[in-house]
């Protein structure tokens, strides 16, 4: 792939693309720890909600779901389609930019 040979809009693209990707094997990696968690927790005789219970007590609050969108420009925030909107994503919205574009 020749970069030098891009402008910036193709740049900024392939930039956006590679965020998008780097979410998504992110996520991924984080599925395979929680089934290994989960296969764990059976190994001794529990389920996975009664160590999370455990673990949630110690830590003092919940748990975070699974990111199912993505901040269009800034990757590192995201939501779990559930709860209260985040700010970004209504503003994303009103710029016209569809739910399914922001979709990991």
């Amino acid at each position: 792939m020749d970069l030098e040979g891009m402008d910036a809009g193709q740049l900024t693209e392939l930039k956006s693309q590679i965020d998008i990707q780097l979410v998504k094997l992110e996520t991924a990696r984080k599925a395979n720890a929680l089934k290994a968690v989960q296969e764990a927790a059976e190994k001794y005789g529990f389920s996975l909600d009664e160590i999370a219970n455990v673990a949630g007590k110690r830590q003092g609050g919940l748990t975070k779901g699974v990111p199912k969108y993505v901040h269009p420009d800034d990757k590192s925030k995201t939501w779990t389609g559930k709860g209260r909107k985040p700010k970004w994503f209504d503003e994303a919205l009103a710029a016209g930019i569809a739910p399914d574009q922001m979709e990991i």
